[in-house]
């Protein structure tokens, strides 16, 4: 038969299954915080890029893709049509100012020159022609003139005496009057040769100038044709390498067509290009900065700006601050960084992977812990982001790609 238990037997027997109760949550509650932390990802801090928030200058820039050219090149271009005897050198070659580029058959030109030579001279003779037969003219006249002030004198002379004789009734008013008559013709006589004179002399200077203009001129165009017969020469004008020339001999050529092209390697400038939603950002005088290796840039300024656009793209020409860079060399790319802005003395961070927005999650570290916290960025540089709020001085942030990460909120560091 069943006995009542005693009230003390009961109370230990509830109060040792309450603790066994307890224990059992309690050890369930430790094996879960420790899955939880031992589930938890972490990361070794040498596997990260860490860079350090701190004070200083941001400029922002535009990315544009450019092309190192020669600061001088010159064309050589032919002047007449000919055809291409022999090409003395070929691209990449080094030439002296002087030196023959390409011989060409310019015997066309030469029977120009020629032909001009014989119209200088027929012109020649021409105006020496022109000037004895107006000469000859004008003395004649001359001649006539002094002849007829004899004539005039001889003239007056008589008719004075006829005015002495007719008023002491010796001559008859006859003869008084003929003697006055010819004197006044003698007069008219003259006055029309020495008018005569003057008109024959103006048109002297003006056949004589209109010979001389048609002289001059066919003596330019016999020194142009020299001058264009000695370009077709085909030389250098400056020392240089030989970055492109005509390919075949035998090609004919015409006039103005472009036969080599000489650069001139101790200096160098770079054209770029950008899309055109930026060619509105782009001035004259403009600092760039031009990337020619991972460690190295030069400093340089926009020095003119193409106002086509074609295709989307915009062009521009950038005059370097070291056109003799030893690193600098013909038509290699590079890349170029134009400063369209710039902040002094802000919070920056050093880009890695970074400023793909305006704002973005990133990792700081804290203590032993990788925090994710929402940063707003301000100018974005090339190497630099500006940081309007989300971070501190001092603070220490992952530059590296986190993409694996997204979501997690903490992360273990070794």
């Amino acid at each position: 038969m069943d006995r009542i238990l005693e009230p003390a037997i009961r109370r230990n027997r509830i109060a040792k299954r309450a603790a066994m109760f307890a224990i059992a949550i309690f050890a369930a509650a430790f094996s879960i915080a420790a899955a939880v932390q031992w589930l938890r990802p972490s990361l070794h801090r040498r596997d990260l890029q860490i860079a350090r928030v701190e004070r200083g200058s941001v400029d922002a820039s535009l990315q544009a893709s450019g092309a190192i050219m020669p600061a001088v090149e010159q064309v050589v271009s032919s002047p007449v049509e000919a055809r291409v005897l022999r090409i003395v050198h070929r691209a990449g070659d080094h030439v002296r100012a002087g030196d023959e580029l390409v011989a060409l058959d310019t015997s066309a030109s030469r029977l120009e020159v020629e032909r001009l030579n014989d119209r200088v001279k027929q012109k020649e003779s021409e105006e020496a022609q022109t000037r004895l037969k107006l000469e000859e003219t004008i003395a004649s006249l001359r001649a006539q003139i002094e002849q007829k002030k004899l004539d005039g004198e001889i003239f007056r002379y008589k008719s004075e005496q006829n005015e002495k004789l007719h008023r002491e009734g010796l001559v008859a008013q006859t003869e008084f009057l003929a003697a006055q008559t010819a004197a006044r013709k003698s007069e008219i006589e003259l006055t029309q040769l020495r008018e005569a004179l003057a008109r024959s002399e103006r048109s002297r200077e003006a056949e004589l100038s209109a010979t001389a203009l048609e002289l001059r001129t066919l003596r330019n165009e016999r020194e142009e044709s020299v001058r264009q017969l000695g370009l077709a020469m085909m030389r250098a004008d400056r020392d240089g390498v030989v970055t492109s020339i005509v390919q075949d001999a035998g090609a004919t050529i015409r006039r103005g067509d472009v036969v080599a092209r000489i650069a001139d390697l101790s200096s160098y400038r770079v054209t770029a290009t950008i899309s055109d939603i930026h060619a509105a950002e782009l001035a004259p005088g403009q600092r760039v900065r031009v990337k020619l290796d991972d460690a190295t840039s030069i400093g340089g300024r926009i020095s003119s700006i193409d106002p086509r656009i074609e295709n989307g793209v915009a062009k521009f020409a950038v005059d370097l601050d070291q056109p003799s860079h030893p690193k600098l060399r013909n038509n290699v790319r590079v890349d170029v960084f134009v400063i369209v802005g710039r902040r002094d003395d802000v919070l920056r961070l050093r880009r890695g992977t970074l400023g793909q927005s305006d704002s973005e999650d990133v990792f700081v570290v804290r203590g032993d812990e990788l925090v994710r916290t929402t940063v707003r960025w301000g100018l974005a540089g090339e190497q630099t982001l500006e940081v309007r709020n989300g971070l501190r001085d001092g603070d220490e942030v992952v530059i590296s790609n986190m993409n694996d990460y997204a979501g997690v909120q903490r992360i273990r560091t070794k």
